[in-house]
C-alpha cells in the first residue's frame, strides 16, 4: 500500500511540474499575437485541460489509497474513463510532434530565403570567381546549389523563441551554407552536427548508412531536378557523403560568428531519435548547448517534452 502511494505521489508532483511548464509556454504563446501563436495557445490550453484531468484522477487515487477501503464502483469508472483519455491525449501529443517538429522532406523549405543568405554571405560568405564556397566541402560551386540552411525550420518560426529563445528566424546563428545534397540530407535527418570541444569544431555526422558510397553530386541533381546545376571541379563530381563524414564547418579567418550550439544540438538530437527509429548509424554525442546559458533549460524543457510526450522515452 505504502509503495502504491508514494507512486501515486511521484506521478501527481510530475503532473504538477508539467502544468507549471505549460503555464509558463502559454504566458509565452500568448504574446505571440499572430496565427501561428493562437494555434499554440489552443494546443496548450488542451494540452492544460487533460493535465488538469489527470491531476484529478491521481488524486481521486491517492484518497482511495488514503482511506484503505473498497472505493465505490462509480469512482473507479470516472478513473478509467480519466486515464482513457490521458492515453488518447499523449496519442494525439505523439502524433503532433511526429508530424510538425520533425526534419522530413515535408518541412523542406521550396523558395529560396534571399534574407538569410544575404546574411549568411556577409558572415560567412567566400566566392571564387563568382562561385559560392560551401561550409562544409570548402568547394566553390554554383551559387544556386549552395543554399541557405535553416538549423531551426523556418516553417516553425512561430515556435523559435518558445523552444530556443530567440526571435529571428533569420538570425546568422541559425543558418549556415552549404551545398544542396548536403543541406538536403541535413533537413531529412540523415546528417546532423555535433561538437568537438578538443578542436573546437562543428563535426558532420552522417546517419544514413546508404548514403556513405553515394556521390554528392548524383544526390543534389536527383533532389534538385532540372533546377541542378553541376560544379565545375573535378573534387566535387566525385565527392561522397562517406567523404564528408567527420569533416568539420570551415569559416573564414577572423571570423567569430558561429552557429547556435543549442540550434545545432538540438537537431542533432532530433535527427538521432529519427536515425534510431529507421536504423540507420547510431552515434552518441555529448550535449554542446552549455555555451547558450540562460537558454539550456529552455531547449531541455522542449526537447524533454517531445522526448517523453512524442517517442515515449
Amino acid at each position: 500500500m505504502e509503495s502504491q502511494l508514494e507512486a501515486v505521489r511521484q506521478d501527481i508532483c510530475s503532473v504538477k511540474d508539467k502544468i507549471l511548464a505549460i503555464e509558463q509556454d502559454l504566458a509565452i504563446a500568448k504574446q505571440a499575437g499572430n496565427k501561428g501563436g493562437e494555434e499554440e495557445v489552443s494546443f496548450l490550453r488542451g494540452r492544460l485541460d487533460k493535465l488538469d484531468s489527470q491531476l484529478l484522477s491521481l488524486n481521486e487515487k491517492e484518497n482511495i489509497l488514503l482511506r484503505g477501503h473498497a472505493p465505490d464502483p462509480d469512482l473507479i469508472a470516472r478513473i478509467a474513463y480519466l486515464e482513457e483519455q490521458r492515453q488518447l491525449d499523449d496519442g494525439l501529443a505523439r502524433k503532433l510532434y511526429d508530424n510538425v517538429f520533425r526534419y522530413s522532406e515535408s518541412k523542406i523549405s521550396k523558395s529560396t530565403n534571399r534574407k538569410l543568405k544575404g546574411r549568411l554571405k556577409a558572415a560567412y560568405g567566400k566566392t571564387v570567381q563568382g562561385k559560392l564556397v560551401c561550409m562544409l566541402t570548402s568547394e566553390a560551386l554554383p551559387s544556386k546549389t549552395v543554399i541557405a540552411a535553416h538549423l531551426y525550420k523556418s516553417s516553425w518560426a512561430v515556435f523559435v523563441e518558445l523552444a530556443l529563445g530567440f526571435s529571428d528566424i533569420d538570425d546568422v546563428r541559425n543558418g549556415l551554407l552549404l551545398w544542396k545534397p548536403i543541406e538536403h540530407a541535413f533537413d531529412t535527418a540523415q546528417l546532423c552536427f555535433t561538437y568537438d570541444s578538443q578542436t573546437n569544431s562543428f563535426v558532420a555526422q552522417v546517419l544514413n548508412s546508404a548514403l556513405l558510397t553515394e556521390k554528392l553530386s548524383s544526390y543534389g541533381q536527383r533532389v534538385m531536378g532540372a533546377s541542378w546545376a553541376a560544379p565545375s571541379s573535378a573534387r566535387a563530381m566525385t565527392l561522397t557523403f562517406a567523404d564528408i563524414d567527420k569533416a568539420a564547418l570551415s569559416f573564414p579567418s577572423g571570423c567569430e560568428v558561429r552557429p547556435f550550439k543549442r540550434v545545432l544540438c538540438y537537431q542533432a538530437h532530433v535527427a538521432r531519435r529519427e536515425a534510431a527509429k529507421q536504423g540507420w548509424i547510431q552515434i552518441n554525442f555529448d550535449d554542446f548547448w552549455s555555451e547558450d546559458e540562460p537558454y539550456v533549460a529552455k531547449v531541455q524543457h522542449w526537447l524533454s517534452k517531445q522526448t517523453a510526450d512524442a517517442y515515449g522515452e
